[in-house]
């Protein structure tokens, strides 16, 4: 009754909240002796088989498993369950299926009698029994220091309207976990969750907290600060949360006391426009946005953002996957279109494109002003003010006439849809030209000026729009030449202050505080007593920005940037080379890059120096990471440690670092030698389910899996082999490496890839085949990579034949490996079978000529392969030969990285191919003819004769 009376009295409390919040089993608040009762009834309930009265009384069972939930580390719950409760995987008649059904049935119970608070995002969607004990832990005493780092580093962009609305706090702090463990991000995905958590610990340190019970605020706040560097975080956190509750808008000499914001009008997220001078006209160029804020709305941002590339309005070619995690400047070739987005993901879900397109834009036209700066830079004026004695730059869509003053003249454009106007303003500006470029949109401001005063803002265009970082301050200068008494601020069409303007000063300066992260319009009128005076006005942008630049901040020098593609990746994608970095910093500059080895403790297993000259290319990476990352001294560590650092360091230049995860796993597979050599395969299940399935692949047989018992040891074959296990919508899939002994005794051994249904069907089949061995974790085994790389060329050339016709399949079968002689005329015999029509036989000839142009560019291949098929894939049912392009290439080379793409565009493309095998055949002769050419290449420098 204790604990009834107890939870139902906070139950009332919380639900008078605004808005109500719910109770935490671990709130339980019982001291070390009553709580030594509890455990010991639990254990001999347990001990007694869970009888009719046991299941009747649970609560006591529900505070035991969030107390196990609390000490949960990431590892397997139920061991740890069993482990602190004698006879729960043992009683006799006992299911412990059964049981751990229970378990959440309780908690569930608990949510519906006590307003107990209930799992949510994705951890609670794949682990929906565990996720309900973790949840009522509050937050996993393994996870707090990195709540203490977020709450500090967020200590910023707190203002009071967040630290009264727990959901709002949560979905803020959530936006800004990019950068932490892949573990805490799934805890922080539960919002609420998080918020009301925050709100707690950010109390202060002599008040109560309406969130949680006062006895587990101080156990979450003791176990927190026992370290000293998270103790630091959090007494500065508390700190700035401290300040915010104790101030507001604060303008100097306020009249009329604080301001009623109203919500920012324009997004933190927008791009910048501006104009660079080169080759003697100007070029447009777009300053990526920070798209961080909008992580916090949508769960899937982040993870989109990290693998997809994003397509920029004005760009034919899409960038980089991760790019933009990475903010900075990109070129265009042709001026964005207002009424179209001007960004997107490429294969994205509309969710989040939606997401982008309302929350990134550019300003409309028909015309966008720019300031001239030295150095060959022109800013965007988003105001559209232009002031006597300035310099300007108009730009316009080909159709709009520019404004009728003596002093524009026509720039060069180097962009396709505009013209670019150079407008020096005079010193005096008549009437009659203040109203044509009035027609224009443009205003001319001459009467009152509007600038950033203080600490030195983060832009600045000089007329209208002004940027700070959260928790900077915002010092304003109003100037004015005409006899002024009263100054009227106006933020976010609120009600005006009235601030008194110095006796006999021709210049205001105030401070507006607390601004929240976003756009806000900020008006000015100047006000005189005199009969008939006219109130001048004026206005500002301000943008409040993060103070952190991405969702991946791993970077800390200005002088060193490191760069990941896709954005910061899994140390497994990082160490089978489906992740790639290149570092950019002060051109033939030397600095040290270290890798660094760590277990899952934090612990130091190895590392390995070397020495690198900037900047450093993708490719320098690939060629370093196949002799550091596969040396014996870091390949000893890999499989023993969790997470991997690169950094890079020059004294005097920068610091610039990124850690790879080995990432939070339902299911892993772990690789272990028996005392006689042989290895075998154990999976680690962390799921709730008992439904969990093990797959086989053998070598031999690459597509086809067979079942193996998922609760024992699996012994790997000879010849190696694939393990998949799948529960739900989880999967974990290892490549188990070969018996050395095996591969010299049968050094060729030929997988065997059968067709069995409909070529379209097969196709596909051979796609989600390719992918399943392509995503599949590599052990620290060179080996395993030789087979799984032997693997994905059988499948791959697999596809080809099936599509490209008996006679390309008979070349491909019978054409060398690489390394192996081949025939001299190959290149011919290739070009000869792309096609016999007249058109296939151009393109062809076409392909042939570029191959060396190509050889040392993946973008040259693209464009040029373009280029090459344009007619026949337009013939093949392919308008776009970039879209043809696009697909063709990785069709041939990886195709299962087409497994993401939509279903229906995939079969359209797919069913073209096999209707047109000349596109697929064209394809395969671009690759292969490259990869003969590089290697006859190489066998040239090494005889010496080139």
């Amino acid at each position: 009754m204790r604990l009834h009376d107890h939870f139902r009295t906070l139950h009332e409390h919380r639900q008078a909240l605004h808005p109500a919040a719910p109770v935490f089993a671990l709130e339980h608040d019982l001291s070390s002796s009553d709580f030594e009762l509890l455990l010991a009834a639990v254990r001999g309930a347990v001990s007694q088989g869970l009888d009719t009265r046991s299941r009747t009384w649970w609560l006591p069972f529900v505070v035991h498993a969030a107390e196990i939930g609390y000490r949960y580390v990431g590892d397997e719950y139920w061991p740890l369950f069993a482990q602190q409760t004698p006879g729960w995987e043992s009683s006799p008649g006992w299911s412990v299926a059964t049981n751990r059904q229970r378990i959440k049935q309780w908690f569930k119970q608990f949510a519906a009698d006590y307003g107990g608070a209930e799992p949510k995002g994705g951890f609670a969607a794949n682990f929906n029994i565990i996720a309900w004990p973790i949840t009522h832990a509050i937050i996993p005493a393994d996870l707090q220091r990195q709540l203490a780092q977020l709450l500090f580093e967020s200590r910023a962009v707190l203002t009071a309207n967040l630290l009264s609305d727990p959901n709002a706090l949560g979905a803020c702090l959530a936006s800004r976990t990019g950068g932490y463990s892949e573990r805490f991000q799934i805890f922080c995905s539960n919002q609420s969750l998080l918020g009301q958590v925050a709100a707690a610990m950010l109390s202060g340190d002599d008040e109560s907290s309406p969130y949680l019970v006062q006895s587990t605020l101080s156990r979450l706040v003791d176990d927190l600060t026992n370290e000293r560097q998270s103790r630091t975080w959090l007494t500065r956190a508390k700190h700035s949360a401290n300040l915010v509750r104790s101030r507001g808008f604060l303008p100097i000499n306020s009249r009329t006391g604080a301001m009623n914001r109203a919500q920012p009008l324009a997004a933190a997220t927008n791009p910048k426009l501006l104009l660079r001078q080169e080759d003697g006209g100007w070029r447009p160029y777009l300053d990526l946005p920070d798209l961080t804020p909008l992580q916090g709305r949508q769960n899937q941002v982040g993870q989109e953002l990290r693998t997809l590339r994003p397509k920029v309005e004005g760009r034919r070619k899409p960038l980089p996957s991760g790019k933009l995690l990475y903010p900075g400047e990109v070129a265009l070739s042709a001026w964005p279109r207002p009424e179209s987005p001007i960004i997107q993901l490429e294969r994205g879900s509309s969710v989040v494109n939606s997401l982008i397109a309302e929350n990134c834009s550019i300003t409309q036209g028909p015309w966008w002003v720019f300031r001239k700066l030295l150095g060959g830079l022109a800013i965007e004026v988003k105001g559209k003010f232009v002031r006597p004695g300035h310099e300007y730059f108009l730009v316009g869509q080909l159709d709009s006439k520019p404004p009728a003053v003596p002093y524009i003249n026509e720039a060069i454009a180097l962009a396709e849809g505009i013209h670019v106007f150079e407008l020096a303003m005079p010193e005096v500006i008549h009437e009659a030209e203040i109203a044509k470029l009035a027609a224009a949109e443009l205003s001319v401001v001459t009467d009152v000026s509007i600038r950033p005063v203080g600490l030195v803002p983060g832009s600045w265009d000089g007329e209208g729009a002004v940027e700070w970082l959260a928790g900077e301050p915002a010092l304003l200068a109003v100037r004015s030449n005409r006899a002024t008494e009263m100054c009227a601020v106006t933020v976010d069409g609120g009600h005006p202050i009235v601030l008194e303007w110095p006796t006999g000063g021709h210049e205001l300066i105030f401070a507006l505080e607390d601004l929240t992260v976003g756009t806000h319009e900020v008006d000015i009128t100047l006000l005189n007593s005199e009969v008939g005076a006219a109130g001048v006005s004026g206005s500002l942008s301000i943008t409040i920005c993060d103070p952190h630049t991405s969702l991946d901040e791993t970077t800390e020098g200005a002088g060193i940037r490191l760069f990941a593609t896709p954005a910061r990746p899994k140390m497994t994608e990082l160490w089978d080379g489906r992740a790639s970095l290149s570092i950019d910093g002060p051109p033939d500059t030397k600095a040290e890059l270290l890798i660094t080895l760590r277990d899952d403790t934090g612990n130091l297993l190895e590392k390995a120096h070397h020495s690198i000259s900037l900047p450093f290319s993708d490719s320098a990476w690939t060629r370093l990471a196949d002799h550091e990352l596969q040396g014996r001294k870091l390949l000893a560590a890999y499989d023993e440690a969790d997470s991997c650092e690169v950094s890079v360091s020059r004294s005097g230049v920068g610091f610039a670092s990124l850690v790879c995860e080995r990432g939070f796993h339902p299911l892993r597979w772990v690789l272990t030698k028996r005392r006689n050599g042989a290895r075998e395969a154990r999976l680690i299940d962390r799921t709730d389910t008992n439904d969990t399935q093990v797959l086989l692949f053998p070598v031999e047989t690459p597509l086809s899996g067979e079942r193996c018992d998922s609760g024992r040891p699996i012994s790997v074959l000879p010849s190696g082999g694939l393990l998949q296990a799948t529960s739900g919508s989880m999967t974990a899939s290892i490549v188990l490496p070969p018996d050395p002994n095996q591969l010299r005794q049968r050094p060729s051994n030929h997988q065997v890839i059968r067709y069995t249904g409909a070529p379209l069907f097969e196709m596909k089949q051979l796609i989600v085949g390719h992918r399943r061995w392509l995503d599949a974790d590599v052990p620290a085994d060179p080996f395993a990579h030789h087979q799984r790389e032997q693997v994905l060329n059988e499948v791959t050339t697999a596809l080809v034949c099936l599509a490209a016709g008996n006679r390309w399949a008979h070349l491909e079968r019978n054409r060398a490996p690489v390394g192996g002689r081949r025939t001299p005329d190959v290149l011919d015999k290739m070009r000869e079978l792309v096609g016999q029509a007249r058109m296939q036989r151009v393109a062809a000839q076409q392909i042939a000529r570029h191959l060396w142009e190509w050889e040392e560019s993946q973008t040259a291949l693209n464009e040029g392969f373009a280029r090459a098929i344009r007619t026949v894939a337009a013939a093949s049912g392919i308008d776009d030969p970039h879209t043809a392009a696009d697909f063709l290439l990785p069709l041939v080379t990886v195709p299962g990285s087409l497994a993401s793409w939509d279903e229906t565009e995939l079969d359209r493309l797919l069913s073209c191919v096999l209707r047109s095998p000349v596109l697929i055949r064209a394809a395969r002769f671009a690759v292969l003819g490259i990869e003969d050419l590089r290697e006859a290449s190489n066998q040239s420098v090494v005889g010496g004769s080139r």
